[in-house]
């Protein structure tokens, strides 16, 4: 893996990492009523949307759709969402109905909601659900529309993250050399695998992360990346392999991850995420090139920090759900599992970041109180192209069980066993807690996490 510093705010290379987001990807696309606001005054571009998207509609759609529904479909997404004409289209997974109904469909089903987990403002809902709902008219003439950088729910995926005062920003580069500071693109082969890029540990003793994202470059190649450090020889510095996604011998611990349709992560100001002071970072990448031929990717992760002694509470992540499931074919099934606050002190839950594979439908957690009352505290459903991290500040009490329930819909001709390919499952419940560890029992891991609880 090759480390870079990422340039602070107002640095000569900013724009080497950072530009502004459009509405669709590009300038003015035609049919979308939008300009995109680089290169305009404070406040975007105006520009007129007769005969094309209402303007309100667009704003729904660019804050809520079109990341993955854009000019480059991303994980999974079977169109675009960016013109009127492509509401008039037919369904490319339902050829029987218009995308306009699907989406009416989609936007308001309980069971599989769109966007994923229903992540969508009650005004935006009611937006699109009334336009779609009234026929999908075109825009009055007149109708203008303002689309600016605040407007959408997160920075683009290509933009990255740049350092804010006080920061200091890493990068940790996909490179195809064996070399430390190599940043020559990957070369990613047809198929999936996961593939491990190696780093020293770049920042000093004493440090917390305050942001993590991504700067993705081939999106269509990608799934997923997790971060770990590991116990493996600095000698591996630069050096990458291709893994079947275990870490068991290495006492890995997972520090943070993305994956397709997540978002960057900002964690509150009084909050640091813990980090390694010294050793191996090992940066685990799934591709999953469905094309015919090898792709290049220079995608990076981000890693914003600061040291540790300005942040109140150090965060550290937990797996929590089970990894014992095995799934019928032809059959709706359940695998839980549950974690005990065994610390002798509150433990404070931060956000929880699901993730299964295909099969997974929903998830669920549920914390059963040292008084025997039951309270469910996350239930979503559960999108393999839109995994994304929820915001949940809640307590867990001396004595307190917390139980994550994965939901499986096994619609193939065979059992489905617990396994790293998106072809097999998992029932993972990434929780962010502190006091960093307090909900660890480093339970048994299948593949090799330390920092677990079931």
């Amino acid at each position: 893996m090759s480390v870079s510093p990422v340039p602070t705010a107002g640095s000569s290379a900013e724009n080497l990492l950072t530009s502004p987001p459009t509405a669709a990807g590009t300038s003015g696309a035609a049919g979308t009523g939008v300009s995109a606001a680089a290169g305009a005054g404070a406040g975007g571009a105006t520009a007129p949307v007769a005969g094309s998207l209402p303007c309100s509609v667009t704003k729904a759609l660019v804050t809520n759709c079109q990341k993955c529904h854009g000019a480059q479909l991303v994980g999974g997404a079977p169109m675009s969402l960016l013109t009127y004409a492509d509401f008039k289209k037919m369904a490319v997974t339902k050829p029987a109905l218009t995308v306009q109904a699907l989406a009416l469909m989609r936007l308001n089903d309980a069971a599989a909601p769109m966007p994923p987990g229903g992540m969508i403002s009650a005004e935006h809902k009611k937006t699109l659900t009334d336009w779609l709902s009234a026929g999908a008219p075109t825009a009055a003439t007149g109708d203008t529309c303002t689309v600016a950088p605040g407007d959408t729910a997160d920075t683009d995926y290509k933009s990255g993250l740049t350092a804010k005062p006080g920061e200091t920003c890493y990068n940790l580069l996909n490179h195809n050399a064996q070399t430390p500071g190599d940043t020559t693109p990957y070369s990613v082969a047809t198929g999936e695998h996961y593939e491990q890029f190696y780093s020293k540990v770049p920042w000093p003793a004493g440090m917390v992360a305050t942001r993590f994202g991504s700067k993705l470059d081939n999106i269509a190649v990608l799934h997923h990346w997790l971060l770990f450090s590991s116990a493996k020889a600095l000698t591996l510095d630069g050096t990458h392999e291709t893994v079947s996604g275990s870490q068991i011998g290495d006492t890995a611990r997972l520090l943070a991850g993305w994956a397709v349709g997540g978002d960057n992560v900002t964690l509150p100001d009084d909050m640091g995420l813990e980090l390694p002071a010294s050793g191996l970072l090992n940066l685990q990448w799934h591709f999953y090139n469905q094309g015919t031929t090898s792709a290049m990717d220079a995608s990076m992760v981000q890693i914003c920090t600061v040291p540790a002694a300005m942040k109140k509470n150090i965060v550290s992540m937990t797996w929590l759900g089970t990894e014992n499931l095995s799934l019928p074919s032809h059959q709706t099934a359940t695998a839980s599992g549950t974690c005990l606050n065994d610390s002798n002190a509150p433990i404070t839950i931060w956000a929880f970041w699901p993730h299964m594979h295909k099969l997974g439908r929903r998830m669920t957690s549920a914390i059963k109180r040292s008084n025997g009352m039951l309270e469910t505290v996350f239930d979503k459903a559960f999108d393999f192209n839109h995994q994304v991290h929820y915001p949940q500040q809640l307590k867990l009490m001396p004595g307190d069980t917390i139980t994550s329930t994965c939901t499986f819909n096994n619609t193939t001709d065979k059992g489905v066993p617990f396994g790293e390919s998106t072809d097999t499952e998992m029932c993972y419940q990434f929780t962010f807690a502190w006091p960093a560890h307090s909900l660890e029992n480093h339970a048994s891991s299948l593949i090799g996490a330390s920092n677990t609880c079931w």
